[in-house]
């Protein structure tokens, strides 16, 4: 049997003769099958969701910007910000943002290729591209998924350095320690600029790794500590200027959140939710049973303790302790302290979970022998045929109630035009966010969690531009007493109530 010193040499030695540009292959036919799978779904051309149309009338100069709320973390417009300026096109925007999110995929998983065996690397990011939450927001303007790509990033770029030394020269990484901090560092910048709160717990295991592993102890301390600080800093200062100062910008997104704190019940809130809604709030925690199609969810932690098992055996075990760290922090970051729960939260725990499990698969085909190997092989084929299958079918299924939701959007905004209001104009009642950017108007909430202005100023801004309030549920508002009600009912039969202030002269065309 072979031992493992001769695994480890066998390890080490690959990475001195595998060029660069080889070893991100498998990365980039993963990085082209996600693309091309994006652009021949539902999502390519699936209209903008909720905050969606929140993040783009950011940087959009044709709609007012709808009201930023504490929790919110203004990075993901950046990259979204030039197609947006440039062209209304939506399938302009759905294609930009394919392509953006197949690049990043390439980028987050390539320091990896060369630590592990690039068909490790690869098959990790083929482990996340099939996950049906991965591709409905690969092409959406969401961070979760950039902010996984960073969490991916931050940990290859760590592992680089600090496992670089004396018995590790740089060439069988690949890149200097320096070069590997200065990466590290914007890798976590990015993430900060991201979501604030998701890059605090992504250092915080690595900055015990870097004590505990003590080697460019300084240069991963300080990188983390400078890109934290980068990522931070327009957070903070928009913090000063819209909220007082930093903690109360917390007290208040914890008040968005439905309060921060001891949520153990989220981890039946996530399984409830992982493959029945985009987003359960309020969310119950009755479980039954695991439906068939979630079986691969509480199936991960057992397999990624099993890969750390075989990584030990084959001298990996240093590589892939962080991103395990990092991805079991980040999944109960939202597990245990958030009283409510959506999918996409936990992208960015499985991208890094991906690396372990994905050395266990490749690990069991390449220390098998013999007609073992080809059994290996075809398991570990058949375990991906049958995960993509199952994410496809609940894809296709979240898909199609999103878009029914979508075009329920579109309709009214039709509808509300019809009946004469046009920019410019204010919307206020329920999900007057969406409604207001799909209309062109402005929205103030007096109520809720983008509650923005107060019953004095909903009343002015009904005085002084074209104004609506719209009802889904619930009695009509105090304010609009007297006021001449609509009703509209949209294709997905839902039964919308629109409240019209006195004086307004409305003119329907149909």
């Amino acid at each position: 049997m072979t031992s493992l010193s001769t695994l480890t040499r066998v390890n080490e030695s690959w990475r001195t003769t595998t060029p660069a540009a080889r070893a991100g292959v498998p990365l980039l036919v993963v990085a082209v099958v996600y693309g091309v799978a994006q652009l021949v779904g539902a999502t390519a051309h699936m209209r903008l969701g909720w905050d969606e149309t929140v993040y783009i009338s950011q940087v959009s100069p044709r709609v007012p910007a709808a009201f930023f709320s504490a929790p919110r973390a203004r990075g993901i417009t950046l990259p979204a910000a030039p197609i947006v300026a440039a062209t209304p096109s939506l399938t302009a925007l759905r294609w930009y943002m394919t392509v953006l999110s197949s690049l990043g995929l390439v980028v987050a998983y390539w320091p990896w290729a060369r630590l592990l065996r690039p068909v490790t690397a690869g098959l990790a990011a083929l482990l996340l591209a099939s996950l049906w939450m991965v591709r409905f927001y690969g092409n959406e303007v969401m961070p979760n998924l950039y902010v996984a790509y960073g969490a991916v990033a931050a940990a290859g770029w760590f592992a680089h350095a600090a496992n670089s030394g004396p018995d590790t020269p740089h060439r069988a990484l690949g890149i200097p320690p320096r070069r590997a901090c200065a990466w590290l560092g914007v890798a976590v910048a990015c993430t900060a600029l991201l979501r604030p709160g998701d890059a605090v717990w992504l250092v915080l295991p690595l900055t015990g790794a870097a004590v505990i592993v003590g080697r460019n102890r300084l240069g991963l301390l300080a990188a983390m500590a400078l890109g934290l600080t980068a990522g931070l800093l327009p957070w903070a200062a928009e913090a000063y200027a819209r909220f007082g100062d930093p903690l109360r910008r917390l007290r208040d997104s914890s008040r968005v959140e439905g309060g921060l704190g001891w949520h153990p019940e989220g981890v039946a809130m996530n399984l409830r939710a992982l493959n029945d809604s985009i987003l359960c709030r309020p969310c119950g925690t009755a479980i039954s049973h695991v439906p068939t199609l979630a079986l691969w969810w509480p199936a991960l932690p057992p397999l990624v303790v099993a890969g750390l098992v075989l990584a030990a055996r084959r001298g990996r075990l240093r590589l892939l302790v962080p991103p395990a760290a990092c991805g079991a922090v980040l999944a109960a970051a939202y597990l245990l302290f958030v009283g409510y729960a959506a999918p996409r939260f936990l992208i960015p725990a499985y991208a890094l979970l991906a690396l372990p499990v994905a050395e266990l698969a490749t690990g069991l085909v390449v220390l098998a022998r013999g007609r073992w190997r080809v059994v290996a092989a075809g398991g570990v084929a058949a375990a991906l045929v049958v995960l993509a299958a199952g994410q496809q079918i609940v894809l296709t299924r979240r898909s199609a109630v999103e878009d029914r939701s979508r075009r329920d959007y579109s309709w009214l905004a039709a509808g509300l035009r019809d009946l004469g209001l046009r920019p410019p104009c204010t919307l206020s009642g329920d999900r007057a966010q969406p409604l207001a950017f799909y209309a062109g108007c402005r929205s103030v909430e007096v109520t809720g969690n983008n509650a923005a202005t107060s019953v004095a100023g909903l009343l002015l801004a009904a005085r002084t531009t074209r104004f609506a309030d719209l009802r889904r549920t619930g009695a009509r508002p105090r304010y609009a007493r007297g006021w001449r009600r609509y009703v509209l009912i949209t294709p997905a039969q839902w039964r919308w109530r629109v409240y019209v202030p006195p004086g307004t002269v409305y003119a329907p065309h149909g």
